[in-house]
C-alpha cells in the first residue's frame, strides 16, 4: 500500500466524492481515481461503494479506513515535529471535548496557546463519550478534555485527572425561586438536565424521597446545550452546575446558588485524553502546558479564597 492510495481513500470517505477528494489533495480526479483502483486491486475487493448520498466505504472499505487514518495522521504528526526542528511553528491540533468541558479552562489556555504558536491549526470538536473514545483510537484527535463525576475508564486511552470542580444547585437570579432554602418549595420548580442516562433523574428522586417529599412535577432531560442554556435563562428552571461556572462565566452571573441543606450532585472532575502509547506533537504538548497553568492557577486561587 502506498501513501498516496491511503490518502485518497481518506478524502473520498471525507468528502463523500472523488472530485472532493481531489480538491482537498490538489490533485485531478483521474489521479484519485487511478490510486484507489489500486488499492483495491492490491486488496482484492471494493473499498467504496455510491448511493444516493454519494460514495461511502464498504465494509471491507470502513475496516481500512480506520487504519488509514491513524497511519496518515500519523505521518502528518512526523513531518509537523520534523518542520519544528528546522525551526517551523505551525501544524494541526485537533482536540475533542465533551460539552461541560469547555467552560474547564480550555478558553485561556487556548488563548495563551495562541500567543505562543499563531500559525497552528487548531480544532475543537464537540463530542459525546463514544465518538470522543472512537477518534482518540483512530488518532483522529490529539488530544481531548472531558467532564465526568466519575473516570469513564482508562479504555478511551491515556487518562489524567485536572481538576475537580464543586456542583451546586443554581436558578435565574430574578426568578420565582431563587430565594427557596428547603425543597418543598421547588417542587413545582422545572428541574432541567443534560444527563443522557437516568443518573441525573434518580439522584433528584431519591434526594427528595430522603425528605419526605414526593419528587418534583417536571424533571426535562435536555442534551443539546444551547437549548438547555435558553431553557435555564426563559424558564424558572433549578438545575445542577459548576460553582467555577457560576462565578467565572458570563452566563453564570444570571443565576443564583440555592441555599438547600441537601447535598448536590457529585463533583465534576476534568479529566485530560491523549491516545494510547502515542507520542504527542509539540503544539499538543505545549497546549497542555498552558491548560496546566490555567489549572494551577485556579488551584492557587481557591486556596488562598480570592
Amino acid at each position: 500500500m502506498k501513501l498516496n492510495q491511503l490518502r485518497a481513500l481518506v478524502e473520498i470517505a471525507a468528502t463523500g466524492s472523488l472530485n472532493g477528494a481531489a480538491r482537498r489533495l490538489h490533485v485531478t480526479q483521474p489521479a484519485i481515481t487511478k490510486a484507489l483502483r489500486e488499492l483495491e486491486d492490491e486488496c482484492g475487493v471494493r473499498l467504496l461503494e455510491r448511493n444516493p448520498w454519494g460514495v461511502v466505504p464498504t465494509a471491507e472499505g470502513a475496516t481500512l479506513l480506520q487504519r488509514a487514518h491513524t497511519i496518515v495522521r500519523e505521518l502528518e504528526r512526523a513531518q509537523e515535529d520534523l518542520a519544528y526542528l528546522k525551526g517551523s511553528r505551525d501544524g494541526k491540533l485537533m482536540i475533542g471535548v465533551t460539552p461541560i468541558a469547555g467552560t474547564g479552562g480550555l478558553a485561556d489556555a487556548f488563548v495563551e496557546f495562541r500567543r505562543r504558536w499563531p500559525q497552528v491549526t487548531i480544532e475543537f470538536r464537540e463530542l459525546g463519550i463514544n465518538a470522543l473514545r472512537e477518534q482518540l483510537r483512530s488518532r483522529t484527535l490529539d488530544l481531548a478534555f472531558g467532564a465526568f463525576p466519575m473516570s469513564p475508564g482508562d479504555d478511551i486511552g491515556t487518562v489524567e485527572q485536572l481538576f475537580e470542580y464543586d456542583t451546586v444547585f443554581i436558578t435565574r437570579a430574578n426568578g420565582s425561586f431563587a430565594g427557596a432554602t428547603t425543597l418543598a418549595e421547588l417542587q413545582a420548580a422545572e428541574w432541567i438536565h443534560t444527563d443522557g442516562t437516568d443518573n441525573y433523574p434518580g439522584t433528584i428522586r431519591a434526594m427528595f424521597d430522603r425528605a419526605g417529599l414526593e419528587p418534583p412535577l417536571r424533571i426535562t432531560r435536555c442534551t443539546s446545550y444551547a437549548l438547555f442554556y435558553g431553557l435555564t435563562l426563559l424558564s424558572d428552571a433549578v438545575f445542577a452546575w459548576t460553582r467555577h461556572s457560576l462565578a467565572e462565566t458570563e452566563h453564570g452571573h444570571r443565576f443564583v446558588e440555592l441555599a438547600l441543606a441537601e447535598t448536590p450532585p457529585p463533583p465534576l472532575r476534568l479529566y485530560l485524553f491523549s491516545p494510547p502509547e502515542a507520542q504527542l506533537t509539540r503544539p499538543a504538548e505545549h497546549f497542555l502546558d498552558c491548560i496546566r497553568e490555567v489549572i494551577a492557577g485556579r488551584g492557587a486561587k481557591a486556596s488562598t479564597g480570592r
